[in-house]
């Protein structure tokens, strides 16, 4: 309600004629007898009856109560609305319907000082223990020297549980507005007025909302945007379009501009008339910045795209070329006007070689270096190789080929192949000497001609290895050019001329070699056997020691044999007499200086019943920690110019581990000599296959 003077007045009026209403009532009620004895048609009675009939029928609760909160009076609306029996309420007053019964005493303490108030809010509690919030407004009267009031209450309760939702919706909007950085606004256009939300003046800036008179909007409006936005939103206005959307420019509250959505619509009366005009705006200039960046940076890609050296194409999913570079032009033959737009396909020799791109780029992902045909408009064939990725052009997903024009490498392939296999077939020979090698140094004498020739056989290996290691490095620079597509017919000449060279330094030194070779393998037919059968190691061991006296005589070393007797072996005997003669050679070369004493011990045991352990230890120099890795690697040596092979100890380890089926370990420390631990089978199985080498202790030991 409002409580202006005028209610009040009126209320006032209305109280005192009910005023003296009350009085008869009251009177009546006191007088008992004489009043129902009373002419029915007095017209007193029928005026109570009257203003009784106004009161029940009031829409509100209308009550009459003492200053103690007795009820004299109560329209049944007033039971109604505080859900009690009227028996009740006369009955107890008012006192249990404050939900504070101190704010009775206040208000009535204040009412009967005043004499009247309106529109006071209380809170009350309902005959069902509901809370209820309600308009009170109540004024004094007397009768009969009493003080009493009549009340009228208004239930709110309804009401400010639709303000409290309509208050949430609000806030609820406010924030939504908020943090979509949106706005809302609700133009009245026959009285000229607009309404913002208070979203409005934040999204300008405004720390305080300002005063935004009518034209606040449109003077803020940029100076290139305004004509088109004003047209835009008269055009709607004339019903020329269902609705309206716009993007502008807005000056902010510290002069800068911002980027403007609009959305809206116009409200029209029966007539079709304009009456309102209402919509949202959306702050976008974040977007319009981030779009901003979008497009340059498509213009600084396309510009990179357009300066590469390497012909770039970018197609839509539907097939349809949108970008070529110059150099896409050179290689297909093409005009850009020609090319776009133009279905890819087109330009396969094979349209089924892109259909078969395609289903490689779906299957795998991007992918690298596919060789494809492509044909000019003359009907040429252009070689390239075509690199697939993925890009977004135009906020859709697109394919980016990269095209390498490999015409001429094509043409060198040819050229290419036939080095590659003279160099396989250079290096099948370097294999097949190697071997050579390995065979006759495995077959050579383990007698003075083994020191003789040893030096002879060195140079021309040497030589041939050198040259063979040439070949290799040469052939794998020449891999990489090949795989890297940067192979020049330039490289192929220089690698050819190195071919060449090398190809012969090997055969006039492995001829030098074989002749070398060939004396070996007589004298190891001579005096090793290939047969296998049963022999007593200890037995053995001395015969290939005696067979080694005319070497040792030359030195002042001796060989100490620890061996049980009669430990038995079903092994090949000749095999293991060329592993114990070159660990004697290679210690007499290796281990001691010139007319330096030493002691080379083989201590033999059995290992359980199926295996023994050799045990080949020398007092001498040692091998350092760098070279012990190496010892058993195929013309490795310390001793090159000193009659050392490099093939000794190589030889040792195939044999242990191949034709005797056992394993080998290598243990040395500096200054303390070396030691080689064999593990032998006793009896090799007809089907055994060479056994791993696992490394021994003790010492630094390195399996092979």
């Amino acid at each position: 309600m409002i409580a202006d003077s005028l209610t009040v007045a009126l209320f006032a009026l209305f109280a005192g004629l009910l005023a003296g209403f009350l009085a008869g009532l009251l009177a009546a009620r006191c007088m008992g007898a004489r009043l129902l004895a009373q002419d029915s048609a007095s017209p007193s009675v029928a005026t109570e009856d009257r203003l009784r009939a106004i009161l029940d029928t009031a829409p509100i609760g209308v009550l009459i109560n003492t200053r103690d909160g007795d009820n004299l009076y109560h329209s049944p609306s007033a039971a109604t609305c505080f859900k009690v029996s009227g028996e009740q309420l006369q009955r107890d007053g008012m006192w249990p319907l404050y939900h504070d019964p101190r704010d009775r005493r206040s208000a009535i303490d204040r009412l009967y000082a005043d004499g009247l108030f309106h529109g006071q809010e209380v809170l009350l509690r309902r005959g069902d223990g509901e809370t209820c919030m309600g308009s009170l407004s109540s004024t004094v009267i007397d009768f009969e020297g009493q003080r009493c009031h009549i009340s009228w209450f208004y239930d709110l309760t309804e009401q400010k549980r639709a303000d409290a939702v309509r208050r949430d919706l609000a806030d609820r909007l406010e924030m939504a507005l908020d943090a979509t950085g949106a706005a809302v606004w609700d133009t009245d256009i026959p009285r000229g007025t607009c309404w913002w939300s208070d979203s409005f003046p934040r999204m300008l800036g405004y720390a305080e909302p300002p005063e935004m008179p009518a034209d606040f909007w449109e003077v803020r409006l940029h100076p290139d945007d305004r004509r088109r936005v004003l047209t835009t939103i008269d055009a709607h206005l004339r019903g020329e379009t269902a609705a309206y959307a716009y993007d502008y420019r807005l000056r902010r509250a510290d002069g800068g501009w911002m980027w403007i959505a609009a959305q809206g619509r116009a409200i029209r009366d029966a007539s079709g008339q304009a009456v309102r005009y209402v919509g949202i705006m959306t702050d976008i200039t974040e977007r319009r910045r981030q779009e901003e960046e979008v497009r340059a940076g498509k213009e600084r890609l396309l510009r990179i795209l357009e300066a590469s050296p390497i012909a770039v194409n970018i197609t839509r999913r539907d097939g349809l070329l949108v970008f070529c570079n110059t150099q896409s032009e050179i290689i297909l033959g093409r005009s850009r006007d020609d090319l776009l737009p133009m279905p890819a396909e087109r330009l396969y020799a094979d349209p089924a070689d892109r259909q078969a791109l395609i289903d490689r780029f779906e299957r795998e992902g991007p992918f690298r270096d596919a060789e494809v045909r492509f044909r000019k408009p003359d009907g040429t064939i252009v070689w390239v190789l075509s690199s697939w990725g993925e890009i977004e052009m135009d906020g859709e997903p697109a394919l980016l080929t990269w095209l390498y024009d490999i015409n001429d490498r094509k043409a060198a392939e040819a050229a290419m192949v036939a080095a590659r296999d003279e160099a396989e077939r250079a290096l099948a020979d370097l294999r097949a000497a190697q071997e050579s090698l390995i065979q006759a140094e495995a077959m050579a004498s383990l007698g003075q001609l083994v020191a003789g020739v040893a030096h002879e056989i060195n140079t021309p290996i040497g030589i041939g290895l050198t040259a063979a290691s040439h070949i290799a490095e040469q052939a794998r620079d020449l891999r990489v050019r090949f795989d890297s597509g940067a192979l020049k017919k330039t490289n192929l000449a220089e690698y050819l001329d190195a071919v060449t060279e090398a190809a012969r330094l090997l055969v006039s030194n492995m001829n030098r070699a074989a002749a070398l070779v060939q004396s070996f393998k007589q004298v190891a037919v001579d005096q090793t056997s290939g047969e296998r059968r049963s022999f007593d190691l200890r037995t053995y061991v001395d015969e290939v020691l005696f067979s080694l006296r005319p070497r040792l005589k030359r030195t002042l070393v001796t060989v100490e044999v620890d061996c049980p007797d009669g430990l038995e072996m079903d092994s090949f005997p000749g095999a293991l007499s060329q592993v114990l003669t070159n660990l004697v050679i290679n210690a007499l070369i290796h281990a001691y200086g010139e007319n330096q004493q030493g002691t080379i011990r083989i201590a033999i045991q059995s290992d359980g019943d199926d295996h023994v352990i050799i045990d080949f230890s020398d007092d001498g120099s040692g091998i350092s920690e760098d070279h012990l890795p190496k010892v058993f690697d195929p013309f490795f040596t310390t001793k090159r110019g000193e009659g050392g092979s490099g093939l000794g100890l190589h030889i040792v380890h195939s044999t242990v581990t191949g034709v005797l089926c056992g394993t080998v370990a290598v243990r040395s420390v500096t200054g303390q000599g070396t030691g080689f631990t064999l593990r032998l089978p006793r009896r090799i199985a007809r089907d055994a296959a060479p056994a791993a080498v696992l490394p021994l202790e003790p010492g630094p030991a390195v399996p092979v």
